[in-house]
């Protein structure tokens, strides 16, 4: 019987100290700036004691990405000083630190960016009360959006961190992009399940190259998803088992379910 404190290896050779991960969780605590705040950082000092790794809250990789007031940003090399406290307090005690990066999408805040910088696939508001409608996203703004999950990702290897998880779940932009209620496009990005499956795949590969070319061996990237959308049409278990065995040929260590219950079939 495999036991919670035994060692676990991952394919990149990233060892954990036992098999016990800290999920993600938003706690509205970073500075206005964007900024990891003293206090967020004692949070996560305290709760990566005792456990294998830490995958921290979701991290935005370009401005208009952000989610949530108090978010820590990822996006500039001003933040780096931040992160890298992040990495030594979740490191001190032998918990390898994850950094969860994402672009929050159509699911912003309301009042938190300008009308303007509110974006995703398509102009499709989401099936909730008081949702925004996104600005379509140019496709130069799709491959700047690629890129900016590279350059969080060498900040993250340059910060000290031990990977970062690519946020696919949870109705955020990449997510946005799959799924045929939020995509409508006819572009390369979208149509066909082949065409929206483009967008998560190319920030994937995006990320593991970055990884590979510029972090030592062991560097730890994962992939979050979410099984099914609630929207109508939305994404299908099958969808999903479809983009599940697409990630499954790319080098990545884990793929990560989000749930809204822990016992959900």
């Amino acid at each position: 019987m495999t036991m919670l404190h035994e060692k676990f290896t991952f394919p990149s050779g990233a060892i954990l100290q036992n098999r016990l991960v800290m999920a993600p969780m938003t706690t509205y605590s970073g500075s206005a700036h964007g900024d990891v705040s003293e206090a967020e950082r004692a949070y996560y000092s305290v709760r990566s004691r005792d456990v294998g790794m830490v995958i921290t809250g979701t991290t935005y990789t370009i401005l208009n990405g952000q989610g949530f007031p108090n978010q820590f940003y990822a996006g500039s090399d001003k933040h780096l000083y931040g992160l890298s406290n992040l990495a030594r307090a979740i490191k001190a005690d032998g918990a390898k630190a994850i950094l969860q990066i994402f672009h929050a999408g159509r699911m912003v805040r309301p009042g938190l960016l300008k009308e303007s910088e509110v974006v995703s696939a398509s102009d499709v508001p989401a099936e909730r009360e008081g949702a925004l409608t996104p600005r379509p996203l140019r496709d130069e703004e799709v491959d700047d959006i690629i890129e900016s999950f590279v350059a969080t990702t060498k900040r993250a290897i340059g910060a000290g961190l031990d990977g970062v998880e690519v946020h696919g779940a949870n109705t955020y932009l990449i997510q946005q992009f799959y799924s045929p209620h939020s995509n409508r496009r006819k572009d390369r990005w979208g149509g066909t399940r082949d065409k929206r499956m483009r967008f998560p795949l190319a920030v994937t590969r995006a990320v593991l190259a970055t990884a590979k070319r510029h972090a030592s061996k062991g560097f730890i990237v994962g992939y979050r998803l979410s099984p099914e959308e609630l929207e109508n049409p939305g994404l299908t278990l099958e969808d999903n088992l479809a983009l599940a065995d697409s990630l499954g040929d790319l080098p990545l260590d884990y793929l990560h379910l989000s749930l809204r219950r822990y016992d959900q079939a």
